[in-house]
């Protein structure tokens, strides 16, 4: 259960992880601050992410040959301002149900790649343990009976060939 429970309390870590970001997009007043916190200068396309008309002080270094001028950079191209994206419909019930649905339906996949036990398995480990029990129990009561028996048969035995013993030396004696 030890790799059970890591994997809940990394799930755990990382649906909070998502909350305060979202949380963190969703607050002005936190984004203000966060603004103010970090540095805008600290990259030379630092100003290319933030939107900035003024341009890098990279002017004076020498421009590769691209494929066309007018094609705008990968990063212009790929780019996605988050402020954009519509955050009202964020619902982080519906969010963490779905976390629980997807869990749900790799559940089995999980437990069967990690080679987990349910309790499904405990209770058949349970009754298999009881059944060997009372199997070794039973062994252990015949083998004592088989015990007792062997010594009465050997007592039995040793009375028989003792009376042989003396048969035979009385026909020798004759």
């Amino acid at each position: 259960m030890d790799a059970m429970e890591a994997v809940a309390v990394l799930i755990l870590i990382i649906a909070i992880a998502v909350l305060v970001y979202y949380y963190l997009l969703n607050s002005p007043e936190s984004m203000d601050k966060l603004r103010n916190i970090v540095p805008t200068s600290a990259d030379a396309h630092m100003n290319e992410v933030l939107n900035r008309d003024s341009e890098p002080a990279y002017d004076d270094l020498p421009k590769e040959d691209t494929a066309s001028e007018g094609d705008d950079s990968m990063t212009k191209r790929i780019k996605v301002k988050l402020s954009d994206i519509d955050m009202s419909g964020l619902n982080t019930d519906a969010f963490s149900n779905k976390i629980d649905a997807f869990l749900d339906a790799k559940s089995d996949q999980l437990i069967k790649d990690w080679s987990l036990a349910t309790t499904n398995d405990l209770e058949e480990l349970e009754s298999k343990f009881s059944q060997t029990t009372s199997n070794v129990d039973a062994l252990e009561k015949n083998f004592n009976e088989f015990k007792k028996s062997s010594v009465e048969f050997q007592k039995a035995t040793e009375e028989k060939l003792d009376d042989l013993d003396k048969r035979i030396e009385s026909l020798e004696n004759k």
